[in-house]
């Protein structure tokens, strides 16, 4: 844990230094202001609830095993939502989802993999999708923190705001910094990780789709805010470089090295323990590191 007066001292520094109105302060959600990923978290709700608009394989036309991924879809579709999940043929289902998913990323396809679990909210309006997403976070934090099975894969259950951050995060807003939080999870999940926060709708950079009409289509917006798209996404909206960046990721490298200021890794992640060296990154004056940071009850 690194200590609050240290980091206080720090923004201080920083806010004196610059010369900008509201210098910006960047952060990301997953492992940073939350445990966990949001995104996937509502990737599970959706399959657990078979909320769906579009069938999954006319979406992921890529998908291995497109044809039976259309065959039990079809057949599962024909019962209402709560009934779904007691067919048996309602684990293929999830399998076939899960694995695409969880394949790619092991291949390091991470935008695809990030951006093909989005495509599947198409055919949902704006207000469903904020809906879909208050509901996941809802169970999310009222839950322990435990795993659960779906289809044959355990996934997590479980969400908790870090504590350190919220703190960091309620001081770089009394120190009028313009806070933006930039992830890889889908745009309407981290609004709702955000909005207890103080911080708005449009401060917030995820995984986006196109609109048509009032439902959304597959077509996922460009720049996709995931490693180096972290920061094409805020060249895209002209957004000056941050005077502060907070993260918990060996993948956000390209985001702390565009950061004029302060680094602030959160090691949320065992992954990433050894995370200068393995970035071949120095660790000088510029990093704050936040060591085993706390979970909030």
């Amino acid at each position: 844990m690194t200590d609050r007066q240290t980091i206080e001292e720090r923004l201080e520094g920083l806010r004196l230094s610059t010369r900008e109105e509201s210098p910006i302060a960047v952060f990301d959600c997953d492992g940073t202001i939350i445990t966990g990923d949001v995104g996937e978290a509502m990737l599970y709700f959706q399959i657990e609830h078979f909320l769906f608009r579009e069938s999954p394989a006319d979406v992921l036309l890529d998908h291995q095993k497109r044809d039976e991924l259309h065959t039990v879809y079809d057949s599962l579709v024909r019962f209402p939502s709560q009934q779904t999940t007691n067919d048996p043929r309602f684990t293929s289902f999830a399998n076939m989802l899960l694995s695409s998913y969880f394949d790619q990323l092991a291949q390091g396809k991470t935008e695809k993999a990030c951006g093909d679990i989005v495509r599947l909210l198409a055919g949902f309006t704006p207000v469903e999708l904020l809906e879909m997403a208050a509901d996941t976070l809802r169970i999310e934090f009222d839950s322990p923190l435990l795993e659960r099975s779906l289809g044959n894969y355990t996934v997590p259950l479980g969400i908790r705001y870090i504590m350190e951050v919220r703190e960091l995060l309620a001081e770089c807003q009394r120190f009028e910094f313009d806070i933006w939080v930039i992830s890889g999870s889908n745009r309407w999940s981290v609004e709702e990780v955000c909005r207890p926060l103080g911080i708005r709708p449009d401060r917030v950079i995820g995984i986006d789709l196109e609109q048509t009409s009032d439902a959304y289509s597959t077509i996922v917006k460009s720049p996709v805010p995931v490693r180096n798209g972290k920061v094409l996404a805020m060249q895209t909206l002209d957004l000056p470089q941050p005077l502060i960046v907070v993260s918990d990721s060996i993948y956000d490298l390209p985001l702390f090295q565009y950061s004029k200021g302060l680094k602030v890794l959160v090691k949320s992640n065992s992954y990433d323990s050894d995370f200068f060296e393995c970035s071949g990154t120095a660790r000088d004056e510029s990093w704050i590191v936040i060591d085993k940071p706390t979970r909030e009850i």
